[in-house]
């Protein structure tokens, strides 16, 4: 049986469990790409590909090298080659967009993007699915709270990871951020170092 036969049965298979859970059309996007990729897995005799701690953005490589028909084996050896991690910085100050960029320059497999409000940060991070973002708490309009709580609350974004900004550093408003869903957090002014070993955790790199 030829790759592209397989995979069709696979999301078939997908699909048909999906139907039997009752799960809606809407939260399916996340978790197809997790079943194509263990069905795949399967078929290929074995390799590896994928965990539940995988970043959305390499899943969905992954996922878009298997439908070019690239084998298990050729995506397991190459995909650390070609991964871009994306990263996406909330935040209403200018400079700390600048100082994510300086810090992180001599990473060129990270990718940084901008939001400078709530509202917009919750588009972009729709649009643009992000492997981590870098989240101010004190934002006009929807502040970093909600907006935090919210993408952990959605099934399709609560695989990206969070590193929380603030300017209170008390363990009352650490329990506080870490309740709301961020992974990490980090007081203002923030530290070159703390942050650059903090992005590289979270991003597993």
């Amino acid at each position: 049986m030829d790759k592209e036969k397989r995979l069709q049965l696979g999301l078939l298979k997908i699909g048909e469990l999906a139907e039997r859970a009752n799960l809606p059309i809407s939260t399916l996007k996340y978790y197809t790409d997790i079943g194509l990729l263990r069905v795949v897995d399967y078929m290929e005799g074995g390799f590896r590909l994928y965990n539940e701690k995988e970043s959305l953005l390499r899943l969905k490589r992954i996922r878009e090298l298997l439908s070019q028909n690239y084998s298990i084996k050729e995506i397991k050896e190459n995909i650390d080659k070609i991964i871009v991690y994306k990263l996406l910085v909330v935040d209403d100050e200018p400079f700390v967009h600048d100082f994510v960029k300086e810090a992180l320059s001599d990473f060129e497999d990270i990718e940084v993007k901008s939001a400078y409000d709530g509202f917009t940060a919750g588009i972009t991070v729709n649009e643009y699915l992000p492997d981590l973002i870098i989240l101010d708490l004190l934002l006009p309009g929807i502040d970093g709270f909600k907006v935090c709580t919210e993408i952990k609350n959605n099934p399709k974004l609560k695989g990206i990871k969070i590193l929380a900004v603030t300017g209170y550093d008390s363990p009352e408003h650490k329990q506080k951020i870490l309740a709301a869903g961020a992974d990490d957090y980090l007081a203002k002014p923030i530290e070159l170092n703390i942050f650059r070993e903090k992005v590289k955790q979270l991003l597993g790199i």
